[in-house]
């Protein structure tokens, strides 16, 4: 058994006629016919049946059809990694993330990219969204992701939207505030703050004397602050499902009463990217139905 005979299976399967599969596939149709007739012989079994109208599948033909299939994506799969691996030997990678993204999607990203390209070197800044962008410009850094609550249009920058999140106030579990099924802005401003963004700041601002006791670009110290009921924090939705202090009550996250989305964009150069680029934004690309589940 060949893999060739199983895409021929497959293709005829696809397309009902022999003739029409060899024609696809630019082979003869005795080659095709005799191809599958050895690999019926082989195994013993009738795969298809030959008629007037055509060629179809026999009930058991159908079965292994489909797992020709299976095997064949798998083998595509395994040929593509492989190729892609050889060519991607000693590329670097750089990265530029908003702190949106290293605490939610990010890890899990990585961690999926580096098992399956573990020969890119890969380097990780987290930063503010001007500077992702001017860097992606100055051709210092390879690929950004930006969450932000703005519209956003990048003139100069290939960029997509591809998740939109929810901002959470967190806060621990003792406090009088845990037990709110949501909290407005004028509540929060009433209490202290642990590690927000400046957006965000000036947004309390407005609504009262709200004031940072604690910064601190480490999330987790951050949280272990929120759970000693210190103060609030905020985080997104999407970066709290699986979290172990909110899996233990240590923190509570309470939905805004005004929601705060947050959209996040993959971005790089308008120029030709490297392999090991295009191959990042392609596993982001497969991920991302895993991670809107996660936001759901």
């Amino acid at each position: 058994m060949r893999i060739e005979q199983l895409r021929y299976l497959v293709e005829v399967a696809h397309s009902g006629s022999i003739t029409l599969a060899a024609e696809k596939l630019h082979l003869s149709q005795p080659n095709i016919s005799n191809s599958i007739a050895a690999l019926e012989n082989e195994i013993g079994l009738a795969i298809f049946t030959r008629t007037r109208s055509g060629t179809r599948p026999t009930a058991v033909g159908n079965n292994l059809i489909q797992m020709a299939e299976d095997i064949l994506s798998r083998w595509d799969n395994f040929t593509e990694t492989a190729k892609l691996n050889s060519s991607l030997l000693n590329e670097r990678l750089v990265i530029g993330a908003t702190f949106g993204a290293c605490t939610s999607f990010l890890p899990k990203l990585l961690t999926h990219y580096s098992e399956k390209y573990p020969l890119v070197e890969l380097e990780i800044t987290e930063s503010h969204p001007s500077e992702i962008e001017e860097r992606l410009l100055s051709g210092d850094w390879d690929v950004g992701l930006i969450g932000t609550p703005e519209e956003m249009s990048f003139k100069n920058l290939v960029a997509e939207k591809f998740l939109t999140c929810k901002i959470m106030a967190c806060v621990g579990g003792k406090s009088p505030l845990a037990y709110k099924e949501s909290l407005s802005m004028e509540e929060i401003g009433k209490h202290s703050i642990i590690s927000t963004s400046e957006r965000m700041k000036e947004e309390l601002q407005a609504y009262g004397t709200s004031r940072e006791i604690f910064h601190s670009k480490h999330s987790e110290v951050s949280k272990r602050v929120i759970s000693e009921g210190l103060g609030i924090g905020f985080y997104l939705d999407i970066s709290l499902k699986n979290d172990p202090y909110v899996m233990t009550g240590h923190i509570v996250p309470i939905p805004l009463q005004v929601e705060h989305p947050v959209d996040f964009y993959w971005l790089h150069a308008k120029k030709k990217q490297s392999l090991a680029c295009e191959a990042f934004i392609k596993e982001l690309n497969v991920l991302i139905p895993q991670f809107m589940r996660m936001n759901a």
